[in-house]
This record gives C-alpha cells, structure tokens and sequence, in this order.
C-alpha cells in the first residue's frame, strides 16, 4: 500500500527525515489534506529507510488504530513481517481488528517492536516495572496536537533517545479543535504552541482531497490564509440524485449548490445550561427527508450540532430516517458526502457562547465531499453575532446560495 505524495506532503516529509532538520518539527492538516497518510509514510520510511525504533502516540484510540492499519499495510508490502509493530495500552479501548497487535507479554514483544503504538496516556513510563523503557526509541511521531495540551504531550517526551538525531513531530490542526479544561477553558495545544514560538520549524499541507467547489474556497479564505486548494477532480464533485425536488427545498438539495445556507426564523430554547432548537431541527429533518426522496442515502448525510440538547432534538426530528445527528465535537475527523450544520443559536442578544469558536466552525463546515448546507437565524444573530459566524455569512451570501424558510 504505498502512498503517492503530492508535493506539500513530500516537502514536509523530507524536513523531517533529512539528518539536518530540526529536532522538533510540525505538520498541520488542514481538513481532507492527508494529514495521516503523511503521518503514516514518516514513520515506515523512518523503519525501512533510516533503520529508527518508533514510537506513534495519540490522545484517543481510534486515531492509534487507523495509523497502526496504514503503516502496518505500507511494511508488509515493503516485505517486513506483521510483528514488527506492536499495540500497547487499554485493549478494551480499541476495536476488533487491533486487538491481535497487541503485545501480551509486553515488556519482551515491545523491546523487539520497530513501531510501537499507544496513546499518551498509556505510553507513561512507572516506576518498578516499566512497559516501554527511557530514551529507548529514535522517533516520536504524535497525532490530534491540536486538541492535546503540552501536559500530556509531555509524557512520552522521556521515551525517547538522547541521541541528537533522534527526532519528535507533531501533526495535527489547530486551527480544528483545541483542549479545554474540566471547566470550559480553551488551551493552548502542541501545534499551536510550536506554531507561536517556533513557526520555521512548521510545515502546511496545502491540497485538500475531500472539499469540492464553495467548500474548499470557504475553508481556505477564512482559515488558512488563501493557502488550501483542491484538485480540479475533487472540486467537481456533485451529488448524483434520482429525481428532482419540487419542493421549498430544491436549491437547498440543488447538486449545483455545494455551498447552501438556510435562514430559519426559530429562536433558541434553553435547556439546564445548554441550548436547544426545535424550529431548526423540524427544518433539518425536512432537509434531510428531501435529500433521501431525492436519492440520497440516509448513509450519506452528516448532521451536527455544537448543543447536546439541540442534538437529542434532532435525533427525534430525524427518527425514521436512518439519520443520527451528533456534536460536532464528537465529528473531528469525519467526513460525508453531505453535511448538515444546525447552528443552535439564535437570541435577541446576539450571543454565542461557546458555539462561536472559529475552531469549532472550521470542523463544523469542513466536513463534506459535495455539499455543506448551514441551518441557522435568518435574521442579525447569525451574520453579525461574532466574527467567524459573519465571515461564513458572508463568503456563503457572495459565493454560495441562501434560502430563507419560515417555521
């Protein structure tokens, strides 16, 4: 399985597997830039290649499980045997097909390990007994250091070899999501840190392999200075539906329309300390009925929400539909064909809360292959209620389509 790297992913993989690069070095993934794929490449190359002991690290398991699966294809291809890699941590944490990779006689199967993967957490050296031992490997490689703070970033750190060749990249977004503490407060992550006080040392990948026309030109303006394109091939993309909508939401469903913002006149409803929004999940789910009528597999379609309460609401709305509606938090990384954003919102204040991270929005409105459509107050709150949210108001009014529907 080797991976054909365009020439972004190739300039930042060779900084950081020539001798002279620096010793810390990171690489941003802008939505559907590859990030992984990269991620993946750096450390087989570092194995077959330069001969290194690896060590992958992540904060949450799924991101360990899908490095594991691509780095593991690429050796096996490049005719190394399957033990050469070894999965370490909360085995009830990961899914079926890793459980095998597993080291269960740990301290002996890891030490001949040429790549071992683990979470931060799990990679904690103790006292007494340790699994993985100090300075024993030459390469640190860490995913998802936009959301993980440098505490926890921290913890491998003593893994790896004192050597002065031996090196530690960090890839990640944080232009995507950052950490929060227990109470709500933004941090700082790794990328952003390393991004501030050492930027020659970080590298961009510049071509996204998932955003089409409208899409990529939205994300790329406001989020990564003009800097992210797609290929002509992905930029064509379009919905291929069986029949036409005849209804008020045939240039929301429109396959030409990439780009679609629909203004709904609901207004927020507080639930406990969190939000909800009946009147914008009615007009979800009717969307999302629509584009099903259309063709559209239930499959196919992506629903969010920044509110807990406003996504059990949709859920009901959508019941039936084969549509389940999730936070956007819980969507870091996914992506669909279409995807709908309900933004929650809409108040005689103007306020947004925590709904108004521009972090937040640039995973909410990065995640689709063909179409993204916002759902959100089709009076002031939505276009001039924080900066980010009149931004996308209005690159979707210049270059996108609005709707306007009444409850």
């Amino acid at each position: 399985m080797e991976i054909d790297l365009d020439d972004s992913q190739m300039l930042a993989l060779a900084s950081r597997l020539s001798s002279a690069g620096p010793k810390v070095g990171g690489i941003v993934g802008p939505p559907g830039a590859g990030k992984t794929a990269t991620l993946a490449q750096e450390i087989s190359e570092a194995v077959t290649a330069r001969g290194e002991r690896v060590l992958m690290c992540a904060g949450q398991n799924a991101t360990v499980d899908q490095t594991l699966l691509i780095v593991e294809a690429i050796l096996k291809e490049r005719g190394l045997p399957y033990n050469v890699i070894k999965r370490t941590g909360n085995i009830s944490k990961s899914s079926e097909d890793i459980v095998g990779r597993f080291a269960t006689h740990k301290r002996d199967e890891l030490s001949r390990a040429r790549v071992v993967f683990t979470t931060f957490h799990s990679s904690y050296v103790a006292t007494g007994e340790p699994v993985l031992s100090r300075g024993d490997f030459d390469r640190l490689a860490f995913d998802e250091t936009g959301q993980a703070t440098p505490e926890q970033a921290w913890i491998p750190l003593e893994l790896l070899d004192s050597d002065p060749t031996s090196k530690v990249t960090v890839y990640g977004d944080d232009r995507q999501l950052l950490p929060f503490t227990p109470d709500y407060v933004k941090e700082k992550g790794v990328l952003r840190y390393l991004r501030e006080n050492r930027a020659p040392n970080v590298t961009q990948l510049d071509t996204s392999y998932r955003l089409p026309d409208g899409g990529v030109d939205m994300t790329s303006h406001i989020w990564y200075n003009g800097l992210l394109d797609s290929p002509s091939e992905v930029r064509a993309r379009r919905l291929k539906l069986t029949t036409t909508s005849s209804g008020r939401y045939r240039e929301v469903v429109d396959p030409e329309n990439t780009l679609v913002y629909v203004g709904v006149n609901s207004r927020e409803a507080d639930s406990g300390l969190s939000h909800d929004n009946p009147g914008q999940s009615r007009i979800t789910a009717e969307i999302v009925s629509d584009l099903i009528a259309c063709g559209v597999g239930s499959r196919r379609i992506l629903v969010m929400a920044p509110y807990r309460p406003h996504v059990n609401s949709l859920n009901l709305a959508l019941n039936g539909t084969g549509v389940e509606a999730s936070t956007v938090h819980r969507r870091l990384g996914a992506e669909n064909d279409v995807v709908i954003f309900s933004t929650t919102r809409s108040n005689a204040n103007m306020a947004w809360g925590i709904a108004a991270q521009p972090e937040l929005w640039n995973v909410a409105t990065s995640r689709e292959r063909m179409k993204l459509i916002i759902v959100g107050d089709s009076g002031t709150t939505f276009s001039e209620g924080s900066r980010v949210t009149k931004l996308v108001y209005d690159f979707v009014e210049k270059h996108g389509r609005t709707v306007h529907v009444s409850i």
